[in-house]
């Protein structure tokens, strides 16, 4: 896989589960607070969620929270997991 290229200000999407035909696409959307964050032990880019596709008028879900999105996981790991939407 590429390396994606990602500073802090960039908005990002971070997919949950990979996409697939007949299932709702579940991901969070924020913009990039630290691009290079290891406060959990992992590489991981922390964000501020701007929209949450499970969100609606009655449950904003993860809007308006910080969030940290590793680089890689070991278990789902896809191309596309995460897109820079800035570029």
């Amino acid at each position: 896989m590429t390396t994606l290229q990602v500073k802090q200000g960039d908005v990002i999407r971070a997919y949950d589960f990979k996409p697939m035909v007949g299932r709702e696409d579940c991901f969070i959307e924020g913009q990039v607070l630290d691009a290079h964050n290891t406060d959990n032990g992992y590489q991981a880019y922390k964000i501020r969620v701007t929209r949450d596709s499970w969100s609606d008028a009655e449950d904003a879900g993860r809007v308006g929270i910080e969030m940290f999105v590793p680089w890689t996981v070991s278990f789902s790991e896809f191309q596309g997991r995460i897109m820079n939407l800035s570029r």
